[in-house]
């Protein structure tokens, strides 16, 4: 008898344990997201991807094409404003035409010339610029097609800057000026939708005594405030430390920049 109870207290004993145990590991599984959460990560992943930060530009440099104002008075034809590329194109040159151009339009300072010779009016003309004024020289010309052999008609119309003979340079370097706007303006690119940004464009100077001064709004707009702001404030903080530009007689003079920040494909 006394053995029949221990053998019926042993099989309690065991089931309590076994129960025990059940009710332990279930608790401790995971547990698996339902359907309707499921949906829900997805719709969150794919809310994240379409706020992605497009590709962006950021860049700094002369207004237009920079040309060295002691170049300009060595130049006698309109292949001293074209790259290598650029001439090898002309088969035969129709007409020239200087422009200067005033508060990014241009203006009514104008001369023709119908051959690669600038005319005495074209040189009086780009003698006369100073520092940092502007013009575009448009050129009609033929090329041969090298398919055919046929003429084409074709256009050149670069926009050039007059600079000092030695430009103002970051001392950091470039690449740590742009990576310095880059990375202090990330937060700010979270308000962009999509592909909807403007381009912008902010000038400053660099003073003769190597700080910045004169940090404007330039032109256009990226249709977001903040980021508008921003820049323009990360332009005014720009850390370190800038050499001045000279003249070619080695004085110190203020230099001109701009800065265009927008969608890569459309600055």
């Amino acid at each position: 008898m006394k053995k029949d109870a221990i053998i019926y207290f042993g099989k309690i004993t065991i089931l309590i344990l076994l129960i025990f145990c059940f009710s332990n590991c279930k608790n401790n599984q995971t547990e698996e997201p339902a359907p309707d959460d499921l949906a829900l990560v997805n719709s969150n992943m794919e809310l994240v991807n379409t706020n992605k930060i497009p590709d962006l530009y950021y860049g700094v440099d002369a207004r237009f094409s920079p040309i060295k104002k002691s170049d300009i008075h060595k130049a006698t034809t309109i292949y001293d404003f074209l790259n290598a590329g650029e001439k090898e194109q002309i088969a035969h040159i129709n007409s020239v035409k200087l422009v200067i151009i005033k508060n990014n339009q241009q203006s009514d300072i104008q001369a023709y010339g119908d051959s690669d010779q600038l005319t005495d009016e074209q040189l009086n003309i780009l003698r006369s610029t100073d520092y940092f004024s502007h013009f575009t020289i448009k050129t009609q010309f033929k090329e041969k097609n090298k398919e055919n052999g046929k003429m084409e008609e074709r256009f050149f119309g670069p926009h050039i800057t007059v600079v000092p003979d030695k430009q103002a340079t970051y001392n950091d370097g470039h690449e740590a000026l742009i990576n310095y706007l880059k990375e202090n303006s990330k937060e700010s690119m979270n308000v962009i939708k999509g592909d909807n940004l403007g381009a912008i464009k902010l000038s400053f100077i660099v003073t003769k005594e190597g700080t910045i001064a004169h940090v404007k709004h330039d032109a256009m707009t990226t249709g977001y405030a903040s980021i508008d702001q921003k820049l323009k404030e990360l332009i005014k903080n720009i850390p370190g430390e800038w050499t001045p530009a000279e003249n070619a007689q080695g004085e110190k003079m203020d230099y001109e920049f701009v800065f265009t920040f927008g969608l890569r494909d459309g600055c």
